[in-house]
């Protein structure tokens, strides 16, 4: 039976994602399993769902520009200073490591460079609020793993954005047939390029906005409105739209830092229904009969995750001569996978509409597979991160 009014589902997907994500929860489980199993009930299971690409498009979209937005904001030019070289090198290089290994581990298995691409790209992604939410459980002290671990999350989702967009130029490359010098460095270039420029001319627009708006209404209109016209320009331009709105808050947050903080803090009061609902269309669009099918890439992809995260964590921090137990155990706390995973997880059908079945089958796998192993590192994530303190002599009880 399929519910068609609108109003009516979006009443009954919030209230079972509350529920559901609280159980979850209690499992010490991100509450976004829980959404993404009453998405695969409301849909692939029962049936009681149906949404168009078109829908689909905006709520993804539209909720990926929010994301990016906020964590844009995050990088402020205190927090980069903050930052110092250590954590940068080892983030760049412990990311990077991430997407060889897993595009290198899932293309030996299925010969397939798009989906080895894919996957390699979304893999780099760490969950900020399941790694810290961890730390504050273990009662961590403020040593140099904790603070080189909220370093390193803060970072790396904005790494995996511009890693993501250029997999997802090259596979665009790839399944248009165009495999010539020009058109792989030119394509993610343009994309990349593009995307940048719109997002800091759309903040510098919105930072000389901002000074003349007052009231908490006023400025969620304006931030909305933003995050809304940074989104449809880069559709239309077929620019990424993630990185343009990454980039439209972070130029937005440092020409008005005092006044950009009032308005982050308002956009991430609205998030949880938003997000509950994005991830409810997440469970929607996951395939549960290529759960088995699937299964062996899921382990590759996994086993890789892992080897790539401790591989080039060690190799960074031994690159800037961090002291041995950072070289050892640092790896260990940034398996987390979630939110930014799956979010990006699901632009990929979108993103390869005009492929047609080729394009509709990588982003059913890839949903697939990350939404899967997401259950798998929010296991094994926040016990990486409880031995790699302890190990560190960085527990407050010890």
């Amino acid at each position: 039976m399929v519910i068609e009014n609108v109003i009516l589902l979006v009443g009954i997907a919030l209230t079972l994602g509350f529920v559901v994500g609280k159980i979850t929860h209690h499992f010490r489980l991100t509450a976004i399993v829980g959404y993404i199993v009453v998405g695969i009930l409301l849909g692939p299971t029962f049936h009681i769902v149906e949404l168009s690409y078109y829908e689909v498009n905006i709520i993804v979209n539209f909720t990926l520009g929010l994301i990016a937005f906020i964590i844009g904001g995050s990088f402020t030019i205190d927090f980069l200073k903050r930052l110092g070289k250590s954590s940068i090198v080892i983030t760049i290089i412990q990311s990077f490591a991430t997407f060889l290994i897993i595009t290198l581990g899932v293309f030996l298995f299925t010969h397939n460079w798009c989906i080895g691409l894919l996957l390699g790209s979304i893999g780099v992604a760490t969950a900020p609020a399941g790694t810290i939410a961890a730390l504050h459980e273990c009662k961590a002290k403020r040593g140099t793993l904790s603070k080189m671990t909220t370093a390193i999350v803060g970072l790396d989702d904005g790494v995996t954005i511009i890693i993501f967009v250029i997999a997802i130029a090259l596979v665009k490359v790839i399944l248009g047939d165009s495999l010539f010098v020009p058109s792989i460095i030119i394509r993610p270039l343009i994309e990349i390029f593009g995307a940048v420029a719109l997002g800091i001319a759309i903040g510098i627009i919105l930072a000389y906005s901002a000074k003349k708006v007052k009231g908490r209404e006023s400025i969620l209109v304006m931030s909305l409105a933003g995050i809304l016209i940074c989104v449809g320009l880069a559709e239309i331009f077929h620019l990424s739209a993630i990185l343009a709105c990454m980039f439209l808050g972070a130029t937005f947050i440092n020409l008005v830092p005092r006044i950009g903080r009032t308005f982050f803090e308002i956009v991430e009061s609205i998030l949880p229904p938003i997000y509950i609902i994005f991830f409810i269309v997440a469970g929607l669009k996951l395939r549960p009969d290529l759960l088995i099918e699937m299964g062996i890439i899921g382990i590759i992809y996994t086993g890789c995750r892992i080897t790539g995260k401790m591989g080039g964590t060690f190799f960074g921090s031994k690159l800037v001569k961090a002291e041995p137990y950072i070289q050892k155990y640092l790896g260990l706390a940034l398996l987390s996978q979630a939110g930014v995973a799956v979010g990006l997880a699901v632009t990929v059908a979108g993103e390869l509409s005009a492929y047609g079945k080729v394009g509709a089958d990588l982003g059913a796998m890839t949903i697939t597979i990350i939404a899967a192993t997401t259950v798998v590192f929010e296991i094994i994530g926040p016990m990486g991160v409880r031995y790699a303190v302890n190990r560190a002599g960085e527990v407050e009880n010890e």
